[in-house]
């Protein structure tokens, strides 16, 4: 019989506690799971009292302007749009209004008139504050289209019966003169020049009175002939 030493059973001792897990060691441990691991995000006890508290979403009823409507046998409801156009349509129709039209004018109305004009946008009040004081309109043939609601601010502009009709009303701008004052500069220009006459031009070879009184002082000297020349002598 083999008998094994206090210092051998020792070493086996020591071996087991290393390489093998005490029942501590598996009590720390969770079985794995294909495609899971640990992670950083605890899900905390405050967490899942909040879901606990949470409904699910649920449609208790449908309203169309206001009207509540029926489920039918299956639970479903019918919402009825015939008479409401699609987006197609509705960009359809304003592309026919607008054909051919080269520029729009507005036109604020306390009501629209009975039958619109093309190329006019009527802007007609509404109760809103704000940016929503307008609601805009287009007369597409034989009805009126709503575009939209708008606050158009028109304070900046200028009505017709505020244009100016003639060129008296104008301010000039700086640098510029007004008739009269070009007038004034072409009567000064005017004082300063002499007449034209074919075939002449200014001369710097000034006719003084001094050469004018010399002239005068000169004895005229008539034409005489040869006959009378040589009868002198």
């Amino acid at each position: 019989m083999k008998v094994l030493s206090l210092e051998k059973l020792t070493e086996f001792v020591e071996l087991v506690k290393t390489n093998f897990a005490s029942k501590t060691d598996l009590n720390n441990k969770v079985d794995k799971v294909g495609g899971k691991q640990l992670s950083t995000n605890d899900y905390t006890t405050a967490e899942k009292n909040k879901l606990a508290i949470l409904e699910p979403l649920t449609v208790k009823s449908v309203k169309v302007n206001g009207s509540p409507l029926v489920p039918d046998g299956s639970k479903a409801v019918n919402v009825d749009l015939s008479g409401y156009a699609v987006k197609t349509e509705v960009t359809q129709e304003i592309a026919q209004a607008v054909s051919g039209i080269t520029g729009f004018d507005t036109q604020a109305v306390e009501e629209l008139p009975g039958t619109g004009k093309k190329g006019i946008l009527y802007l007609l009040s509404n109760s809103g504050s704000g940016n929503n004081v307008y609601d805009e309109y287009v007369w597409l043939g034989n009805k009126y289209e709503k575009l939209g609601t708008r606050e158009i601010n028109l304070t900046e502009y200028a009505k017709k019966t505020e244009l100016p009709t003639k060129v008296s009303q104008l301010t000039n701008d700086s640098g510029y003169q007004t008739s009269a004052q070009v007038g004034n500069i072409v009567d000064t220009k005017i004082v300063n020049k002499v007449d034209k006459v074919s075939g002449k031009q200014l001369s710097t070879n000034d006719y003084t009175t001094a050469e004018k009184n010399k002239l005068a002082d000169l004895v005229k000297v008539e034409e005489i002939t040869t006959e009378e020349i040589e009868a002198l002598f």
